[in-house]
């Protein structure tokens, strides 16, 4: 007695109509780099100024490192001295932190 045997064919064709693929998909998935555009990627150049703020204090408070959680920033002083963004320099001046 043979065993009858189905074809594995049925299986992938009925996945394929349910869009369940057992097979590698695509490499690209759906990437926005890759996905066969004729157009050629464009750079945008973003230009930060920053500014130099000193902590609030006396000389002998402002030595060393210091941290100021401002929001969900983080702003890291050595001896009293930083370089931020002039938008966190203004937050950090409403705060009453830097001279």
């Amino acid at each position: 007695m043979k065993k009858k045997e189905e074809p594995l064919v049925d299986e992938q064709a009925e996945e394929a109509k349910s869009g369940e693929t057992a097979g590698p998909q695509d490499e690209n998935n759906g990437d926005s780099d890759t996905s066969g555009k004729s157009e050629q990627n464009e750079v945008q150049t973003v230009e930060i100024t920053l500014k130099g703020v000193v902590l609030k204090g006396t000389d002998s408070q402002k030595i060393g490192p210091h941290t100021l959680f401002i929001g969900s920033r983080i702003v890291n002083f050595l001896d009293g001295k930083a370089e931020v963004q002039n938008d966190l320099a203004e937050e950090l001046e409403n705060g009453g932190y830097i001279e």
